[in-house]
């Protein structure tokens, strides 16, 4: 059976930063799976070991996280870039909004786990 159309998006946009344990950062879809995975792909994924892992050069400060959120949320464990209020493709504002904190995390420097 052939899969289901789905958005790029929702595959290949950042939605989240999830924090491990060890303080490295997964950048997880909609699926909550690294970029590029659907749920077909992978069903389960250990993000402990999952490609992609990084770790920011300096760790985050508060400010960085709270302009990295949609929503202006300071918790470093789970950081949203857009949530199903403001989908980055529904429009001219939100993608602008979107890519604004694309923008600044692209600034950032990071090594890979």
């Amino acid at each position: 059976m052939p899969n289901a159309a789905i958005e790029f998006r929702w595959l290949f946009l950042i939605y989240c930063l999830h924090r491990l344990p060890d303080g490295s950062y997964i950048a997880l879809n909609r699926d909550y799976k690294p970029l590029g995975f659907g749920f077909e792909r992978a069903p389960w994924v250990e993000y402990e070991t999952a490609p992609g892992r990084f770790k920011f050069k300096r760790a985050l400060r508060e400010d960085q996280v709270i302009a990295l959120s949609y929503r202006g949320d300071p918790t470093p464990e789970r950081i949203y870039l857009y949530n199903d209020a403001c989908v980055p493709t529904s429009g001219a504002v939100a993608w602008r909004e979107y890519s604004a904190r694309l923008e600044r995390l692209a600034g950032y420097r990071v090594v890979q786990v």
